[in-house]
């Protein structure tokens, strides 16, 4: 009988070695580099004594591995607590992040922007163009954008109070009636997949979006993140999947699976 071959990620523990506050629910924190990881991909952090959670990665550079989170559950609670020198545990890397390729658009809404940042440093370093919207409730919400604005970023709030007063959508929209691009790279609300899933289809190019599921082995066994329709696995085939595959994904932007596994109506 043929053996299944599982990938090794073995738990690298490492001190925290610096945590940048953007606000009291919103932190960065960087870890010395232990294994190699591109843009999209993501990491399982474990915290010591409690469980392990899955997160992306907002950047690589220098050495260090950067992963920011926002306050939203007591995993992501007790984290805020953690300081400089505490041990963090960190697996990976899992998934198939994303694929550039040609002229790339990048959109992001909420706490997605956040993989996007080392998406955009990465086709920086290889000289690849993007144009660059993104979107927040509030200029609080919206991280890093200092650093994206420096990048050409065009930035939209719902409060009007950084950017535009306009949905981050309609940027994307005015984007691609004025330029051509060959994919859309997004993530974020999946009201906001859905709708970029639909304009890369409206204007002829390739999408790459970064789907949200409840993951809990990292390597396609459990079957909590398989989504309807095409059985892919969001830990392994994903996150990030491509506009031919997001075709077959029966609950793109409709109820789909809790934590539990049971599906949500």
């Amino acid at each position: 009988m043929k053996s299944l071959a599982l990938p090794s990620h073995e738990m690298h523990t490492l001190p925290i070695e610096d945590i940048v506050v953007h606000h009291e629910g919103l932190k960065s924190y960087l870890f010395r580099q232990t294994f190699d990881i591109e843009p999209g991909q993501f990491v399982m952090l474990w915290l010591p004594g409690g469980d392990e959670k899955p997160f992306s990665v907002s950047d690589v550079r220098d050495g260090r591995i950067e992963i920011t989170a926002r306050a939203v559950g007591p995993f992501s609670r007790a984290l805020m607590a953690c300081k400089v020198g505490g041990f963090l545990g960190l697996r990976g890397p899992f998934g198939r992040g994303f694929r550039p390729r040609g002229r790339g658009l990048i959109v992001g809404g909420g706490i997605g922007i956040a993989p996007l940042r080392y998406l955009v440093h990465r086709l920086a370093q290889d000289g690849m163009e993007c144009q660059i919207a993104l979107g927040a409730r509030t200029a609080r919400e919206l991280m890093f954008a200092a650093d994206f604005v420096r990048r050409g970023a065009r930035l939209a709030t719902d409060d009007g109070s950084l950017g535009e007063k306009v949905m981050v959508l309609a940027l994307a929209e005015r984007l691609c009636a004025a330029e051509k691009f060959d994919v859309i790279y997004g993530c974020g609300p999946e009201v906001l997949l859905v709708g970029l899933h639909q304009l890369a289809a409206t204007v002829g190019c390739d999408c790459q979006l970064a789907l949200e599921r409840h993951m809990k082995c990292g390597i396609g066994i459990c079957g909590s993140c398989c989504v309807d329709g095409s059985g892919i696995c969001i830990c392994r085939e994903g996150p990030v999947l491509d506009r031919a595959e997001l075709d077959q994904v029966a609950d793109f932007g409709r109820p789909h699976r809790d934590a539990t596994g049971a599906r949500k109506n």
